[in-house]
């Protein structure tokens, strides 16, 4: 999609030029330091609070937008909850480029819930939109299962379409994904508190996002597996992923703060490319406030490769009714 945007470019004003070049550069390092090896919808239903414990999957349950990390987290929703969420990406390099989402679960039958959620990712001359239902339901106390059906769309306005030779000005392409994961509670070991497990597979039909229909547009499978430990208001988790060719590590957690309504949060994510001897890390920061049904995540993510882009915000606002 960036060999695309680049397309805007030579059809511009100078000034207008300056700002796509910004925008393109901003979104490659963006993917870069997000490890998104592919596609700018690996980033879609990011939300303040995942991200400010390393995007751990298991622990990302309970929010409004757990459902893009873990569908199955679905199942042990107890309230119905609605969530927006912004990020301001690389304020250094261009400030129009963000991403949103809004996201409403619904609790159903104390044994399932329901997730729907909608994100984007805009940027100069470009736009990305995920649309998506998700559903989980538990099967006994410590088994759940869940599925997230993603409809994805990009689009690029106003520039030459290099498949057809001629001048499109809506170049667009809708696919659909799947995303599926499962989770099981272990209960009590070595008196430590609460342990679960779980594994999710992202991307699972490896959906076709290129306008042309080639290969190379596939959204490549992710698969991982996790494990979490819940103690008296502290949830911590570790998990390994494979996704291209490329291995992640992530590690995260909260902790409630004794006396009050705050939590923080806090994550590591390392990523390699064994063959290419290639690595990318973050290290995630957060903050949680509850003030009775409504609630506040903040996240900043620190790319150590690309510190000089001064991080990624993350902001997040929800209701519980």
């Amino acid at each position: 999609m960036a060999r695309k945007i680049l397309h805007v470019v030579g059809k511009q004003g100078l000034k207008r030029k300056l700002r796509s070049i910004l925008a393109v550069t901003a979104v490659g390092v963006f993917l870069s330091t997000s490890l998104a090896y592919g596609a700018f919808f690996d980033t879609a239903g990011q939300s303040a609070r995942p991200m400010g414990m390393g995007e751990v999957f298991l622990a990302s349950r309970g929010g409004a937008a757990g459902f893009w990390y873990n569908p199955a987290g679905l199942a042990s929703i107890e309230n119905r909850q609605v969530g927006i969420a912004y990020g301001i990406l690389n304020p250094s390099i261009a400030s129009d480029l963000m991403s949103y989402n809004l996201n409403v679960v619904f609790p159903m039958g104390g044994i399932s819930g329901l997730g729907l959620g909608i994100s984007g990712l805009s940027a100069d001359g470009a736009s990305e939109m995920v649309i998506n239902g998700a559903y989980g339901r538990s099967f006994g106390e410590s088994f759940a299962l869940g599925a997230n059906v993603r409809m994805l769309r990009w689009a690029s306005d106003g520039q030459f379409d290099p498949y057809h030779g001629t001048d499109d000005d809506d170049l667009s392409k809708v696919s659909f994904s799947l995303d599926v994961s499962a989770s099981y509670s272990i209960g009590e070991l070595f008196g430590l508190g609460q342990f679960a497990t779980g594994v999710y597979v992202k991307d699972a039909i490896m959906p076709n996002i290129s306008e042309s229909g080639d290969d190379g547009g596939k959204l490549p499978i992710e698969a991982g597996i996790g494990i979490m430990m819940e103690r008296e208001g502290l949830a911590v988790e570790g998990d390994v992923a494979t996704v291209n060719g490329n291995t992640i590590f992530r590690v995260g957690g909260e902790s409630a703060i004794t006396g009050s309504d705050l939590k923080v949060r806090a994550g590591f994510i390392y990523g390699s490319d064994w063959e290419d001897d290639a690595e990318i890390a973050d290290i995630d920061l957060g903050l949680g406030y509850v003030f009775r049904t409504i609630i506040f995540d903040y996240a900043y993510n620190i790319p150590m490769a690309f510190k000089e882009t001064g991080g990624r915000h993350f902001i997040s606002f929800g209701v519980s009714f």
